[in-house]
């Protein structure tokens, strides 16, 4: 029986390697494409994603092409308030327009739909470039923050130090003035210029002004960057 079993062995053991190797040849072959498979769907998910952080960035570029030209107005407008010779020159229209800056504040909304998906979903990990992936993340997660946070310390002034201010001592009818503050904004800079209090709000305004723009400065520097990067692909 032995024997008969060894020769039985022996007779089928080209057919059964040959079985075998077609059998590991198969798993191998199915493995190897559904690692295809997947490669291929995490490429083109990848080439999603970084297309439509390019897409978004060019936005936030536009955005902040244009809250850098307001703030640089704004900063300029207000200083002309403060200096003799400057202001000797400016009429109503020019105070107006500068009251509007000092009594104003500027927000700057990222898109950031895209950043928010790759977070939530996980799908960092597709990246394959990993200086590209901490560039996106240093731009959201610093530059980003950081001019979200200068928006909300102006806001803040604005709201809590410089309306108080004028609602309590500016003209009104509230306090028998003739005037308004209906009648434009220059009424208000015009009675109150000679207060040293309301001129260190205005060169506070300045300050903050001056730091929120050098946080949009930074971040247009580092969006322009990152899209130089992904347009390059």
């Amino acid at each position: 029986m032995f024997q008969r079993l060894k020769s039985t062995l022996r007779d089928d053991t080209p057919r059964l390697l040959l079985d075998l190797l077609i059998v590991v040849a198969g798993v191998s072959i199915s493995f190897a494409l559904q690692d295809w498979r997947t490669a291929t769907s995490e490429r083109s998910t990848e080439a999603r994603y970084l297309r439509s952080f390019a897409d978004e960035l060019e936005l936030d570029r536009i955005e902040l092409s244009r809250l850098i030209d307001v703030q640089e107005k704004a900063i300029l407008d207000l200083r002309k308030l403060l200096q003799p010779t400057e202001r000797a020159l400016l009429g109503a229209t020019e105070i107006d327009v500068a009251m509007d800056h000092a009594l104003g504040y500027l927000t700057f909304s990222p898109a950031n739909a895209t950043y928010f998906e790759l977070r939530q979903t996980g799908a960092s990990r597709l990246i394959r470039d990993k200086a590209l992936l901490q560039s996106i993340l240093a731009l959201y997660e610093r530059r980003y923050a950081a001019a979200v946070e200068w928006d909300g310390i102006s806001r803040k002034f604005v709201l809590d130090r410089i309306f108080p201010f004028i609602d309590e001592h500016g003209p009104s009818f509230l306090n028998g003035s003739r005037t308004t503050l209906a009648e434009g904004y220059h009424v208000v800079f015009m009675a109150l210029e000679a207060d040293p209090r309301f001129r260190n709000q205005l060169r506070s305004a300045i300050l903050f002004k001056e730091g929120q723009l050098l946080a949009y400065q930074q971040c247009h520097g580092a969006v322009k960057s990152l899209l130089d990067n992904l347009r390059r692909r």
